[in-house]
């Protein structure tokens, strides 16, 4: 008889059977306490009924935009400052500031990230929801990327509780919804219980007459500091929109990618900054070249590429030192794009708009 099957009924098939259960019971508490998504996951969409169909050769909008847990300014601790959490009022005069912006750009589709849906930090705002209320959206969707019941960090205040989502709004319907869990930093176990796990959230849309569009929204690490990290989540994103591409399937690719632009002088940026970019090839130049980007390597590089196309600024900036947000597509007209960078004192990143057209 091989050495690890035992009869059944014997004493010592008893105490497996014992800890098998706890095992169990150890790994849904686990599970409970820190959401270890699958590598793969549907996810509910709601869409009012009657919701149209994406239409062909209409203008189509489509804002991208790291709102920063509608938190506003402040130097949060993982920028070098103290702060962690902000007054309700904070909160809630951004989240109607936010409002308003998507209000103005009559967006027909918003992809954002960074949005809390039940964290202490913001007061447990259900800020998908709120958002939702003012813009009257009929279709949404988000799924959760950094979601854990207590996270015991800093030191100085602890986070506690933290539910922060990708979010998807639109006038047009939306089908099927994908989560994909995109790799994790290299660090201890310890360490990845309490982390974010960036995600990548496909959604299908149906095309008026047939066929069907594939829309992407993302938000990659921001620490890996050369481990190799970011560039698989690239590779991730890429591969998935690939797959869109060779079908004949007309896409766009958006979010935050931590990642700067080919090209781009480092030595541009705080040398306290230029640390956290430390390959010599940015790993968002991956999809350059197999996807058109919004904003072309040319356009990034010159005199004006920043001052116009800049995303990111610094806590204190008034305008944006670096490029780390990137709208990609396939398959579709870009009639215009727009950076608004003048929205950088709502968030540390200003919303990006593309115009399309689905030929």
């Amino acid at each position: 008889m091989p050495r690890w099957e035992v009869p059944l009924g014997s004493k010592r098939a008893k105490i497996l059977s014992v800890l098998a259960a706890g095992a169990g019971v150890l790994v849904l508490a686990v599970r409970s306490l820190f959401s270890l998504p699958t590598a793969q996951m549907d996810v509910p969409v709601t869409c009012d009924a009657g919701t149209p169909e994406l239409p062909r050769d209409t203008p189509i909008k489509v804002l991208v935009w790291n709102v920063q847990f509608a938190a506003g300014r402040e130097e949060f601790f993982y920028d070098g400052g103290e702060a962690v959490s902000v007054s309700e009022q904070r909160v809630e005069e951004t989240l109607e500031r936010i409002a308003r912006v998507l209000e103005q750009a009559d967006a027909d589709i918003v992809l954002l990230q960074e949005v809390d849906r039940d964290s202490r930090r913001t007061h447990r705002i259900d800020q998908h929801a709120r958002l939702l209320a003012a813009t009257g959206y009929p279709c949404h969707v988000s799924t959760p990327y950094h979601k854990v019941r207590y996270v015991p960090h800093p030191k100085h205040e602890h986070m506690g509780r933290v539910n922060m989502h990708l979010s998807v709004y639109s006038k047009y319907r939306l089908g099927q919804a994908t989560r994909w869990q995109l790799p994790l930093l290299d660090e201890p176990v310890h360490r990845r219980l309490f982390n974010l796990r960036r995600a990548l959230l496909e959604i299908r849309m149906p095309i008026a007459g047939g066929g069907e569009f594939a829309l992407f929204n993302t938000h990659l690490t921001a620490f890996s500091q050369g481990d190799g990290t970011l560039l698989k989540q690239v590779r991730m994103l890429g591969k998935r929109a690939f797959e869109a591409k060779e079908a004949g399937v007309p896409l766009v690719l958006a979010g935050d990618f931590n990642s700067l632009p080919p090209g781009f002088d480092k030595g541009r940026l705080r040398s306290q900054d230029q640390h956290w970019y430390p390959e010599d090839k940015p790993p968002v130049g991956l999809l350059f070249g197999r996807l058109q980007p919004a904003v072309t390597i040319e356009q990034y590089a010159g005199p004006d590429g920043v001052a116009t196309h800049g995303t990111y600024g610094h806590f204190g900036d008034d305008q944006p030192d670096r490029v780390l947000d990137y709208v990609f597509h396939d398959g579709i007209e870009q009639v215009g794009f727009e950076t608004r960078t003048q929205h950088l004192d709502i968030s540390d990143h200003v919303p990006m708009v593309l115009t399309m057209r689905i030929p």
